[in-house]
């Protein structure tokens, strides 16, 4: 089936150490996931990173991918109403952003 809407992932991304220079891995354990038919806020939200045994660190991370150009907005209380707004073009493939705990996106068509 098509893809039609904003899809989000909400996980981490695996920042490791290599000679004690931090080096960002690719994303790493989802933590939720939706499928957004029609513009607004998504009802999932990041959750908080950690500290691996091992040092390595878990950053929230969102993974936005749509069926079509989007401006979206990320935040604890996202609103496109407010901004400042990122725009997306699904063209160029899913995109991955580092995010804070406890952020939302909000997203309306281009």
């Amino acid at each position: 089936m098509a893809l039609s809407g904003v899809h989000i992932t909400f996980g981490y991304c695996n920042v490791g150490f290599a000679g004690g220079v931090p080096h960002v891995a690719l994303p790493y354990g989802a933590t939720g996931a939706q499928l957004m038919a029609n513009p607004g806020q998504s009802s999932i939200a990041a959750q908080a990173g950690s500290v691996l045994p091992n040092a390595e660190l878990l950053l929230p991370m969102l993974t936005i991918n749509a069926s079509a150009a989007i401006f979206y907005t990320v935040g604890p209380n996202a609103d496109t109403n407010v901004g400042p707004l990122r725009y997306f073009d699904p063209s160029f493939g899913a995109v991955d952003i580092l995010v804070d705990a406890g952020d939302k996106i909000a997203w309306i068509a281009a």
